[in-house]
């Protein structure tokens, strides 16, 4: 979608296959970087810059999504989600905020989840720490504002990706979740990849001139109280 619209891309992957070949049907740049690893984050933004010339705006999509509760969750994968869903939005933010303000300002969008405003069974070190990534979002949006750079979080709720693959099968697997869809969600389905990159190109676009620090959820309802 952002291709379509016209966007110079540069796009970081940890599947080096993958991104390039996506990469060459959209005429982007590709670069195989580990979001575990700061030092190849903080090179792969100051690379992208490079290839294009410049930077107008940030989609800091990643993430990991790992399941349990406190009980069997071990430390290594609160550190893993930690590193992932938390810190390479920050190193990604840090990298990119002098591109930003070198260009005039711009926008940043971060990745988190309506788990980030709500609790779910068995999924304590993802939903800790999209709730960070969040916090993280609109904190970077205080300290930039000043400056002309937007920072908000995308909040989705169910989206039908292998992403999901964890917490469905807390259900018994994605055939046993969607059954129990209606229960879960007010409208009664769950979301397309489509849909929520709608919403990550309607905050990287003058649209959005006027939000700075917003969740905005897309779930379908699931966040409706009651």
């Amino acid at each position: 979608m952002l291709a379509a619209r016209g966007d110079s891309l540069a796009l970081g992957d940890i599947d080096a296959p993958g991104v390039d070949a996506l990469a060459a049907e959209l005429g982007a740049s590709a670069f195989c970087v580990d979001a575990a690893d700061p030092a190849a984050l903080q090179a792969f933004v100051d690379s992208a810059v490079q290839a294009l010339g410049g930077l107008d705006y940030v989609w800091s999509n990643v993430g990991v999504q790992i399941g349990g509760s406190v009980e069997p969750a071990s430390p290594a994968d609160f550190d893993r989600s930690f590193a992932i869903n938390v810190r390479a939005h920050a190193i990604v933010c840090g990298a990119a905020v002098p591109h930003l303000r070198a260009s005039g300002g711009g926008a940043i969008c971060i990745t988190a989840s309506n788990s980030a405003l709500l609790s779910e069974p068995q999924l304590a070190p993802y939903a800790v720490t999209k709730a960070a990534a969040l916090a993280l979002a609109r904190q970077v949006a205080r300290d930039y504002s000043s400056e002309g750079i937007r920072v908000n979080a995308l909040c989705p709720g169910w989206i039908d990706t292998p992403f999901n693959t964890p917490a469905w099968e807390n259900f018994g697997g994605r055939e046993r979740f969607l059954a129990e869809v209606p229960r879960l969600v007010p409208l009664g389905r769950i979301g397309s990849a489509e849909e929520a990159g709608k919403l990550a190109c309607f905050l990287l676009s003058d649209d959005a001139a006027f939000m700075t620090g917003h969740a905005l959820v897309a779930d379908g309802g699931e966040c409706l109280p009651g």
